[in-house]
């Protein structure tokens, strides 16, 4: 990795630190596992499985939901900004920088936070019951 410039191992093994941290931080927010956060990452670790590909689908589907308002937001207040500039925005708030703000929030904030904790297919563990993720058995 270092090759292709990435940085040196000793900032890299900082970075990837960092990620564990993040991960850990992002599943015991309290000290205790979070089973709803839990639950997300197994369906993003085990997304090819035929019983969670419906869970991940949603989930998809509501992070697209999501980002289409934050695109929304965006477009908006560039919009008010072309009509209005920056003054004071006709309800009262203050204009495009309110509008601006509002494209930080994000209503499904674990569901994109989830994402970035990556882990390797050959580092997963091995499921109990695999069979049960599995399509139903016709016969």
């Amino acid at each position: 990795m270092v090759a292709v410039g990435m940085g040196d191992e000793k900032t890299l093994r900082e970075r990837f630190e960092k990620g564990i941290d993040a991960a850990r931080d992002f599943l015991e927010p309290s000290g205790n596992v979070d089973l709803a956060r839990a639950g997300l990452l197994f369906i993003e670790s085990y997304k090819d499985l035929p019983l969670l590909s419906w869970p991940r689908r949603l989930l998809d589907e509501i992070v697209a939901f999501e980002q289409s308002m934050l695109h929304f937001r965006s477009h908006h207040a560039r919009m008010v900004e072309r009509m209005i500039g920056r003054r004071i925005g006709t309800g009262g708030s203050s204009g495009v920088d309110y509008l601006d703000e509002t494209v930080k929030y994000r209503v499904f904030e674990d569901l994109w936070k989830v994402r970035t904790i990556l882990i390797r297919a050959d580092a997963l563990p091995e499921l109990s019951k695999p069979e049960y993720y599995d399509f139903a058995d016709q016969t």
